[in-house]
């Protein structure tokens, strides 16, 4: 060890190259930008729903507040963002291929799916997503409401509950109709009747575009089904059960919801369901 040492103080110093100079003073600058092609790596699913996502929310906030105000203008957009993106992570956690969500308004929000669902698990899946993450918005909201005595934030509760329960509607491409895919097709007939009877009872243009559109749909019921699309709709009793249970317990937690909603705004005097400007001044 004594001479290993006593060597070593013997050798002559290492000259400093410019080129050494060079990579001490880039190493930091180096340093930095692998972190900053990191944060980037990260951010790249993000960033398409900042630019293409960001500039359609804008826009349906600028329209609905012409109605109900910034604040609950803002509110309803960010609650139909939390929907989306809950389809968004479900079709993500299948390694399926999608687009930033899109807000359209008065028709509301979709993302578009670039790989088609392999079966109709994953299917029902990515289509109950939606409703579910929606459903924790607009509870969070209801217990804001809550704690702070704001009837602003209950009554975007209780539009909350009732745009997921609409959703839930088991006909064409609502998320209903996506979800029933694993349960039983032939849902698509009473959820069909329902839209009707609610366009008929309620008429609005997009009530019955969606009507027209479920047309195909219902269409496919009636003819026989080829050998693929047999593959595609064969889910197993577990998976049946599960979404069973997801689906309808859904269904009663937002009514429930929504009658909980309706009696607190009741309650701070507003007797609109949220539809006046009373709840937004207040």
């Amino acid at each position: 060890m004594n001479l290993q040492t006593e060597t070593t103080q013997l050798e002559a110093p290492k000259t400093e190259t410019a080129w050494s100079r060079v990579k001490k003073a880039l190493g930091p600058i180096a340093v930095v930008g692998v972190v900053i092609a990191k944060l980037f790596a990260k951010l790249k699913f993000v960033l398409p729903i900042l630019l293409k996502s960001g500039g359609t929310m804008l826009l349906m906030v600028w329209v609905y507040m012409q109605f109900w105000g910034w604040r609950f203008a803002v509110g309803f957009v960010l609650l139909l963002l939390v929907h989306e993106t809950g389809h968004l992570l479900v079709a993500k956690k299948f390694g399926l291929k999608v687009g930033a969500p899109v807000f359209i308004p008065f028709m509301g929000a979709f993302i578009a799916l670039k790989d088609a669902p392999r079966n109709a698990w994953m299917e029902a899946c990515v289509g109950i997503g939606g409703p579910m993450l929606g459903s924790l918005g607009a509870l969070v909201c209801n217990a804001l409401g809550e704690i702070f005595a704001a009837p602003l934030f209950i009554a975007l509760a209780w539009f909350g509950y009732f745009l997921n329960l609409f959703n839930l509607t088991p006909v064409g491409m609502l998320d209903g109709g996506r979800i029933v895919t694993a349960l039983s097709r032939w849902l698509w007939l009473p959820g069909f009747a329902l839209l009707v009877w609610f366009g008929w009872k309620y008429p609005n243009f997009i009530i019955w575009l969606i009507v027209l559109l479920s047309l195909p749909r219902i269409y496919s019921l009636f003819r026989k089904r080829t050998e693929e699309e047999q593959r595609y709709f064969e889910v197993t009793p577990s998976q049946r059960w599960t979404m069973s249970i997801l689906y309808f317990g859904l269904i009663a937690m937002l009514i429930f919801g929504m009658h909980l909603a309706q009696q607190d705004l009741y309650k701070h005097g507003v007797r609109s369901h949220g539809h006046g400007r009373d709840v937004i001044v207040q």
